[in-house]
């Protein structure tokens, strides 16, 4: 059987998950040698103890080096509403805008919040906005309602030597670069030691292998749908593939997703 090895010299040691994350929550996709799959349509929500925000678990496992991966969206009759104090979080603004001691982060800003040398840490305040207006000219909905705010993050995942602090704007189209096959792009995000996050999109349908990597890969599909052998996966669709599991990945113009490899905490080994 291969397990997953907790590698207690190289992640962060003693800190805790989010306050408001529900520790009564078993663990869940805890198991790395299996492909996970999480759609949209089977999403569960579950509250937390902050009032409007619930928490999507995609990946849960407790322990002395607990680790946490999800989404959390803001109901906007409880905007905005005040995260606290969080260590080593990894986030993505989906929907909304987050606000640090490094400003306010729209919808598209990437961030690594690590524990600072002096272990200061981040206070976060999430917000629900209007959406932006249509391709009319149309600034805002005439009802000038705010959208509910989605954000991914992870946390318990950077190593000791993962120090870095980034803000990041995919937004900007001079950060794309020429993707791994022909009418693909990619936007670097952050790379540490075995660990690499990007994103990925398509300008036409094509399909490609990813390199290989000895830890499997995790993808998040923000626009679009993406396809492979298994079937399609809309936006909002969530996979884990151990390495067993690799195979070619297929994408219809304008797909965007969330790519990362190698950050499995350490290496799967044998038992």
């Amino acid at each position: 059987m291969i397990k997953r090895k907790e590698y207690i010299n190289d992640i962060k040691q003693g800190l805790e998950l989010p306050w408001w994350f529900t520790h009564e929550i078993p663990a869940l996709n805890d198991d790395f040698n299996q492909r996970v799959v999480s759609l949209p349509q089977h999403a569960v929500w579950r509250s937390t103890q902050i009032d409007g925000v619930d928490l999507r678990v995609l990946e849960y496992v407790p322990g002395i080096t607990p680790r946490l991966s999800g989404q959390i969206r803001l109901d906007p009759a409880c905007s905005p509403a005040r995260l606290g104090d969080n260590p080593d979080l990894e986030i993505l603004v989906q929907r909304g805008e987050l606000e640090s001691s490094m400003g306010v982060d729209p919808a598209g800003m990437y961030l690594r919040l690590p524990l600072s040398p002096d272990r200061h840490l981040q206070s976060l305040t999430f917000r629900c906005t209007v959406p932006p207006g249509n391709d009319s000219g149309e600034t805002v909905r005439k009802s000038a309602e705010k959208e509910t705010a989605l954000l991914y993050l992870a946390a318990g995942q950077m190593l000791t030597s993962d120090t870095e602090q980034r803000r990041l704007d995919t937004r900007a189209e001079d950060r794309w670069l020429p993707g791994p096959a022909t009418s693909t792009e990619v936007l670097p995000l952050h790379g540490h030691g075995t660990g690499n996050a990007m994103l990925i999109r398509w300008s036409e349908p094509v399909a490609f292998i990813p390199r290989l990597d000895p830890m499997g890969e995790e993808v998040l599909v923000l626009k679009g749908s993406l396809f492979d052998a298994h079937g399609h996966y809309p936006a909002g669709s969530w996979i884990r593939n151990p390495v067993a599991a690799w195979q070619s990945w297929g994408a219809v113009e304008g797909t965007v997703v969330y790519y990362k490899s190698g950050h499995f905490a350490a290496p799967l080994e044998s038992r």
